[in-house]
């Protein structure tokens, strides 16, 4: 970009501004990602109905996200708007917690395989029917995303 910036030669009085995708992506993340964050908080606000609660779960959500860093470094994946509206979307499902003892992890996976499927598949079909537009976006800025 100094390369092309030194190429050009303006006149007294004009200006160059640069700008390109990430110009247009930064814009619209600085959008989605509050109200991405106030659905989520607002969603867990009245699956707890307590606000103590829903406070720890939002303040525990920048440590899950480390695992979705050390996923995609290890993956290879650039950091695109649809990897960051999907990891920020799932960062709603992510739960604090205390420590599990074998008891308690038999007794959360026989509730998870027998008693939350329905539930499980459908944040993931939420979240997958909601990247699919990012998928088949055609519009400027859509190769960013893919």
């Amino acid at each position: 970009m100094v390369d092309a910036q030194a190429a050009v030669a303006l006149s007294l009085g004009y200006s160059l501004g640069w700008s390109g995708q990430f110009e247009r992506a930064k814009a619209r993340l600085a959008i989605v990602v509050p109200l991405t964050l106030a659905g989520i908080f607002l969603l867990l606000f009245l699956n707890f109905h307590r606000l103590t609660e829903t406070l720890i779960v939002m303040l525990s959500l920048p440590y899950a996200l480390v695992g979705r860093v050390w996923l995609m470094w290890g993956m290879g994946f650039n950091l695109s708007v649809a990897v960051a509206v999907g990891s920020i979307a799932l960062a709603g499902v992510a739960q604090a917690g205390r420590a599990f003892t074998r008891a308690d992890l038999n007794a959360a996976i026989t509730v998870g395989a027998v008693e939350r499927v329905r539930p499980k598949i459908m944040t993931v079909a939420a979240v997958m029917l909601g990247q699919m537009p990012i998928l088949w976006a055609t519009g400027t800025g859509s190769e960013v995303a893919k």
